[in-house]
């Protein structure tokens, strides 16, 4: 048995650097996409200011679809009053922000609305994705030059650096 409480997606504290990490298929992107939500309508975030970071060029592109699918879900939500299917996360999340933080529906239609224009520039990124980003934005402190090539076989550059073994 874990001495690690469960994650409440809706009660969580937002503040700091917060590590997700638990075997497929036990809601690690559900929850993600709950803090995303939170992130953007709780704290008035935009997408540039949040950075998501997962392993695989797969894991990436799905959380870049929920997080956008969950986005139009609240904001259609709150718009009409009825809930998707099947998943009480929007219901839920949006009667938390209005009775414990008393936000305006009207202000929340607004942040996501603005997330939806601008989510082209989410910050979702594999680890590699990611120091590549970091590393091209910023090459001086990273102490690169201005130009840089990812290359994908580095193979024919460790041929080149290691002669080849002889055998006797």
């Amino acid at each position: 048995m874990s001495d690690i409480p469960d994650l409440d997606v809706f009660q969580c504290n937002l503040d700091g650097i917060n590590l997700i990490e638990a075997s497929a298929g036990t809601g690690k992107t559900w929850n993600i996409c709950g803090l995303y939500l939170r992130l953007l309508l709780e704290r008035g975030l935009d997408v540039q200011q949040i950075l998501v970071v997962t392993f695989t060029n797969a894991a990436t592109a799905e959380l870049r679809e929920r997080i956008r699918t969950r986005i139009v879900e609240t904001r259609d939500y709150l718009a009409s009053g009825i809930a998707p299917d099947g998943d009480p996360f929007v219901p839920t999340l949006v009667t938390g922000l209005v009775a414990r933080l008393n936000i305006a529906e009207d202000d929340m239609v607004r942040r996501l609305d603005l997330a939806l224009r601008t989510f082209d520039e989410a910050s979702i990124f594999t680890i590699h994705g990611f120091c590549q980003r970091a590393l091209g934005d910023n090459p001086f402190a990273a102490g690169l030059p201005m130009a840089m090539e990812l290359i994908q076989d580095d193979s024919d550059l460790l041929m080149e650096s290691v002669p080849p073994c002889r055998r006797n």
